[in-house]
């Protein structure tokens, strides 16, 4: 697909969706999980500093990284229970969210510093499991709160980078976001389909910033296609024939009981005229 028509047909396509910013139980709820994180990582200094000093009379530089390091994310923890109170003025204006999540991600890398120290340590306590657990779900609060730079809520869904680049923005582990580029106009379909969202993928396009795009890493390209499958355009003209995609041609279906044969109108997907353009004719289904 040439990149112009894929532009113009995004220009088409249909509205953008305009981010308004919300704020309520989530923020409550972020703050109630804070103080539980909070709790956890000063228990769990306390105890690696009683662990230590209890096992001979000196410290090893790994076991002395392993102090420093649960100190480091104990304060962290402590500094993110205050900026997620409401008091603190982060929730008065609609950019105001946007740095409480940046405000996450540090508290995510303080503690993967930790978890990484305690790993060449050779230490896991039973504590890190638990932190890590709150510190999911507090990303998960995240998700509901629609923000463009709210990353977890734009999971799953679609933005436009320079040009006529299409990208899906796809979660890879706690605060990890990566860029998946779509091939093509089909690709971008195809995915939207297996995701069960119907045949309309512009629902789900967001605006966002270049410079939010630009703070993320680019993960594998996304090239799908309806190979197997039966199509028909997407559009309101009568008598417009249904084609079963095969060995990479369009094949049309002859007759009602052809199409019932193979699998009948539920199975079969609407798509832009473009997409099945591409395809060069085959021998008919009959």
């Amino acid at each position: 697909m040439k990149p112009k028509s894929f532009l113009l047909f995004f220009g088409l396509g249909l509205s953008l969706l305009m981010l308004v910013p919300l704020w309520g139980d989530e923020r409550i709820q972020i703050y109630n999980l804070s103080l539980e994180l909070e709790k956890m990582a000063s228990a769990l200094a306390a105890s690696s500093y009683e662990h230590f000093k209890g096992l001979d009379q000196t410290i090893s530089q790994d076991e002395q990284a392993v102090l420093f390091k649960s100190e480091a994310f104990a304060s962290s923890c402590r500094l993110f229970s205050r900026l997620a109170a409401e008091e603190s003025g982060y929730f008065r204006g609609s950019y105001l969210r946007t740095s409480l999540y940046q405000a996450f991600l540090y508290l995510v890398r303080a503690f993967q510093e930790l978890d990484e120290t305690m790993t060449t340590a050779q230490l896991r306590p039973y504590q890190i499991r638990d932190i890590n657990n709150i510190l999911e779900q507090i990303e998960r609060e995240f998700s509901q709160w629609p923000s463009e730079d709210s990353l977890p809520y734009l999971h799953q869904k679609y933005v436009k980078g320079r040009g006529s680049a299409v990208y899906l923005i796809e979660r890879q582990g706690l605060g990890e976001y990566v860029l998946r580029p779509f091939h093509d106009l089909e690709s971008l379909y195809r995915y939207n389909y297996q995701l069960k969202r119907g045949r309309d993928p512009w629902k789900y396009l967001v605006q966002v910033r270049e410079e939010t795009l630009a703070r993320m890493t680019r993960g594998e390209p996304i090239e799908l296609n309806f190979e197997g499958c039966l199509v028909i355009e997407m559009s309101n003209r009568p008598n417009r024939p249904v084609y079963l995609i095969e060995n990479g041609k369009k094949r049309g279906v002859t007759s009602p009981a052809v199409l019932q044969r193979l699998g009948g109108w539920d199975k079969v997907y609407e798509i832009p005229a473009e997409i099945i353009g591409k395809y060069p004719d085959g021998e008919p289904v009959r």
